[in-house]
């Protein structure tokens, strides 16, 4: 078994706690990527166990994964971590998904603004699904940098806070 990562990163020009506040939301994180629809959002104060359910849908609609994501971590101004569960339809039958991406947000105060780094890991690979991961990873690549873009975005077109 082996870990497929993959991991890109963007400059926000904002406060890092504007940067974080913005993740709090689990829609934003998750704007850049045209084919999911996040809703039933559940935000908790503390962080930990604010959840979403996001339906992605793939292959002109052939393909619906049905996904539940938790934040399991929550470091203010510092990282969000979240994991997920979930299960796919294909030509009319569900299946749960093995190995879902366990996407981590780092938060760094620089240059007068923020670097987010956003890691995606899948743990436990089987030999087949890590070459898979590999031969796929441009495309994943292409989903987290417009997650980022749109957090990017989000976040240099709001009003800045005092923070």
């Amino acid at each position: 078994m082996a870990d497929f990562t993959l991991s890109h990163a963007t400059f926000i020009a904002a406060p890092v706690h504007d940067v974080f506040e913005h993740c709090r939301d689990p829609r934003h994180i998750f704007e850049g990527w045209p084919e999911l629809e996040v809703t039933d959002v559940v935000m908790t104060p503390e962080g930990v166990g604010t959840r979403a359910h996001i339906v992605g849908r793939f292959a002109k609609g052939l393909m619906v994964e049905q996904i539940e994501r938790e934040y399991t971590e929550f470091v203010p101004d510092k990282r969000i971590v979240t994991m997920a569960h979930g299960k796919v339809r294909v030509a009319g039958r569900n299946r749960a998904i093995a190995n879902l991406p366990i996407f981590t947000l780092l938060f760094e105060a620089r240059g007068g603004g923020t670097e987010l780094t956003l890691v995606a890991l899948e743990q436990n690979l089987g030999w087949l699904q890590h070459r898979l991961e590999s031969a796929s990873a441009g495309q994943s690549a292409r989903k987290l940098q417009g997650m980022l873009a749109a957090v990017k975005a989000g976040v240099e077109n709001q009003v800045p806070s005092v923070a």
